[in-house]
This record gives structure tokens, sequence and C-alpha cells, in this order.
């Protein structure tokens, strides 16, 4: 059996990345990943601008004119000044091109201005309250590397050096299927003996906010025919994910078809809740992951694995984030297992806390509603205390 991190190095060695690229407008580009440098295509800022709404001047006219210079022009966004002429100050404000000749800006609220004449204060310096062409970024610098996953902020740095199309990584297309013979859909009366199915959908709403293309397979029966058919007819997915069928009962059919037709890298890992999850690939390029049909090792193991698994065929970095929190209760157990804790992550007095939820069955769905977070218990530990600082991993920003 795999420890944690043996399996999610194994994961990463084996994904086949993606090969396909298309180029998106920016609106379509968030959450994709670039699939080639983006270079700036001009200079910014585009031209020495003031920072400040004000007055432009040369410091060599101050001394000689007593601080006091006549006001002879303007200059405004969009505009292209003439040049400052000597012994004058122009008016200019925020954002406007400096005009030629002049060196400085000084603030409006520094100065008084009257009958055509600024009085400028004797502590005025060459380059104050000016924004220098290039000095964030110029022409033919590079901006993003392949493998970056675009947020809104880049995009806002990418469409303010001139760039209107992206070329990106096509999206993975992945097939989600759930497996058992006990599961009927939410809304279906339920007959004794059987459950609602939740890991489908949970699953699918995950990979669309991840931005891949997420396509319901439904809910298969306990049958290794009707499997190996939707398996084979399948085989131009990017990734297949299914749940139920990976532990080692009589019923659990997943590991043992795809055995037969593909390759199982792993199957089980030392993980608490999530032990009985499989790893592998179908044909050449489809890769699989069979989750556990239990929902909270459903959801555990997709943030583990599969996250990390979709981000590295995109040609991406997988960067888990994990944060110091102190603990508000304790939590005891025997070692064995890296452990996830469902956990409540919030401020308290502007230092991070974090809850251990009461109900840590792999069954119990109930602390859900107050899950943000996850506690990581490492295999040789045996808990902490309250006051104790954890590993948490972020399920979501919010912490309020």
């Amino acid at each position: 059996m795999l420890s944690l991190e043996q399996a999610q190095s194994e994961i990463l060695t084996r994904i086949r990345p993606a090969r396909e690229i298309e180029t998106v407008a920016l609106d379509q580009a968030p959450g994709r990943f670039v699939a080639a440098e983006l270079r700036a295509l001009v200079d910014n800022p585009a031209f020495d601008n003031s920072a400040m709404d004000g007055y432009a001047l040369n410091t060599a006219d101050l001394a000689g004119h007593d601080y006091r210079l006549p006001l002879a022009g303007e200059s405004s966004c969009g505009d292209m000044p003439g040049a400052l002429r000597p012994g004058t100050a122009m008016r200019i404000f925020t954002g406007a091109p400096l005009p030629d000749g002049a060196d400085t800006v000084v603030i409006q609220e520094d100065v008084k201005a009257e009958d055509g004449e600024v009085a400028f204060p004797k502590s005025v310096r060459p380059d104050q309250h000016i924004r220098r062409r290039g000095e964030d970024f110029r022409k033919s610098d590079l901006l993003y590397a392949p493998g970056r996953r675009l947020t809104a902020y880049d995009l806002a740095l990418i469409s303010s050096a001139g760039v209107s199309t992206i070329p990106v990584y096509k999206k993975a297309r992945v097939l989600v299927v759930a497996t058992g013979d006990e599961l009927v859909a939410p809304g279906t009366p339920l007959k004794p003996g059987r459950i609602y199915e939740s890991n489908r959908l949970a699953t699918l709403v995950q990979l669309r906010q991840m931005n891949v293309t997420a396509v319901d397979g439904g809910t298969l029966r306990d049958d290794p025919d009707a499997l190996r058919a939707l398996l084979k007819s399948n085989a131009d997915f990017d990734f297949i994910i299914t749940s139920g069928g990976a532990s080692v009962g009589d019923y659990d059919l997943v590991k043992q078809v795809f055995s037969e037709i593909g390759e199982i890298n792993f199957w089980r890992v030392r993980i608490k809740p999530g032990k009985p999850v499989a790893f592998g690939r179908v044909g050449e390029s489809t890769h699989f992951f069979a989750l556990p049909g239990n929902p909270v090792s459903s959801l555990v193991t997709f943030k583990l694995f599969v996250e990390p698994a979709l981000i590295a065929w995109h040609h991406g970095t997988p960067q888990p984030l994990e944060l110091p929190a102190v603990t508000a209760n304790g939590f005891r157990r025997r070692p064995g297992r890296t452990e996830f804790l469902r956990a409540r992550l919030q401020t308290d007095e502007g230092k991070l806390t974090v809850i251990a939820l009461r109900g840590q069955g792999s069954h119990m769905l109930g602390p859900l509603r107050e899950t943000n977070a996850f506690i990581r218990v490492d295999a040789d530990s045996s808990g902490f205390d309250l006051g104790d600082v954890v590993a948490v991993i972020p399920l979501t920003l919010d912490v309020s």
C-alpha cells in the first residue's frame, strides 16, 4: 500500500499531458492553461505620465523665478501636449502625458495658484510623482510561461500589454460514472436497501469549477459487461472517473474490469478516509481514477489526487496550499494512516484558528455543512491538543 506522497508522485509521473492547443479570446481564458510564452506587445506605462493631479515643470526654472511660474497649457488623459515652454508650469492630470521639458510634477495640494501664476514650495525635487515609460514592463518582456493557469488578475495584465488572444491547452474531457446496484437518483422513491447517489454530482461540479469538460456518464449497475462496454466505447476521453467499486468486496468490479482492459498503477493508499482509491490508464491516453463509493472519501480523494492530476495534464504545476492554524479543540487517534479531518477554518482576532468538527465517520455527511478545510494528521501522529499548530488545507477562501 502506497503512502500519500508515493501515490501523488506516481500519478504525476504517469500523466501524459495535453498536446492539443487552441487560441481563445481574453474573456474565454479564465481558468485555462497557457500553452506558449506570452510577451508584452507594448511598454507599460506607454509614455512618461503623471501619477497625480498637479503641475508639471522643470525644477531648474524655479530658483530664478522665486518659485513662482506662469501657467501655460494643460495636459489631460488622451491628449498629447506640446512641449513645456521654458520658465512656465503646465496643469496636468493623473495619467496624462508628461510634456517634453518637464522633469517633475507637484501635486495640487502643495501649490497656490492665482492670477495665472503658480507658487511652489522650495522642497520641490526632480522626478516627483512621475510614472516613467516601461518602468512596469517593456515591450517583448515575458509575462507568462507555458503552464500558467490564468486568473482575472492575469488577464488584467495581459490586456494592458496589448495581447488580445491567448494560446491555451485544450480542456480535458472527463467522463464521470457512478457504480452500484444500491444507487438511485434523488427524487426517486427509496426502496429498502437503496441509497441516494451523490458522488457523481459532486465530482461533476468540482470538475466544472476547474474549467474542464465534464460529461455525466450516469449510474451503472454492478455488471462487469456493462462497465467494459462503457470504458471501451469512451476511449476518446482524457480521464474517466468512477465512484464505487474500488475496494476488495465481491461486488467491487471497477478494479477488476480496469485491470482486464487497462493498466492499474495502484489501488490502495494509506490515507483516511479514502484508502480504496485506484489510478491507472486505459489505452494510450485515457487516465482513470476509481474513487471510493463513500461520499466523504470520494471528496477527499478528488482533492488529493484528481485535482493535481488535471493540473499536471494541462502542463501546470500542482502547488497544494497548506496553512498553519491554531486548533480550537483537540483530537486523538491511533497512528497508522495520514488522516484528513473535516474542519472549520476561521479568523479569530486576526489569527487563523481551526475546529475539528464532530462526526468524523466517513459515512457522516452532516459535518459538510460547516466544512471549509481539512486538517492533515500525519501517519505517525496520535493527534493534537487544544492550542497546537496544525497543517490545514483550505477548501475555500472564505474563512469568516
